[in-house]
């Protein structure tokens, strides 16, 4: 992974380090260098970017629902629920929600880290299933069961059968 600066690779070396303190099996992606972590049923997303010259943003995002019909009820309603709560937001990408919440890196704490990461954990988790049942779509977990995770769709993208490759077909698989 490439650093913008020092701060962003000190918070990002602080973050590596905490996670195995607080979960059983974080997950390191070597391509973006995010992290992976379950909690309940939802998968959290843990990134370290630079904010400016001189600070890191560490940006944790709950998957809530994916393959949801984004309807002007749902984003009103996440709206509402976004105006209401103290800290963090929803967010929707394509078919995709998320709950995501920033904290600034450079003094990061173990405690500060892992209250951020239960808040947004704890709100992905009690939404996830109510957003899934009302509008559609799948929790984070029923995906990840449904496709095998991202690394048997990976592999999936990487074998492609001969009648695909000799029709000219190609598998796409959502990630």
């Amino acid at each position: 992974m490439r650093f913008a600066h020092d701060v962003q690779q000190e918070t990002y070396s602080r973050v590596a380090e905490y996670l195995p303190d607080f979960f059983d099996d974080p997950f390191q992606d070597d391509e973006d260098g995010h992290f992976y972590v379950r909690y309940g049923s939802t998968v959290l997303e843990i990134a370290v970017d630079p904010y400016g010259p001189q600070e890191a943003a560490v940006k944790i995002t709950g998957y809530c629902v994916q393959g949801t019909e984004i309807t002007e009820a749902l984003l009103h309603n996440l709206l509402e629920i976004n105006h209401s709560i103290p800290f963090g937001a929803f967010s929707a990408v394509g078919e995709d929600i998320f709950f995501s919440h920033s904290v600034f890196g450079r003094d990061l704490t173990p405690r500060a880290l892992l209250t951020a990461i239960a808040a947004v954990a704890n709100v992905a988790d009690e939404f996830d299933d109510l957003i899934a049942q009302k509008y559609g779509g799948q929790t984070a977990l029923e995906r990840i069961q449904d496709t095998g995770g991202r690394q048997r769709r990976h592999a999936r993208r990487r074998t492609t059968p001969e009648s695909a490759t000799e029709t000219g077909a190609i598998e796409i698989v959502p990630s």
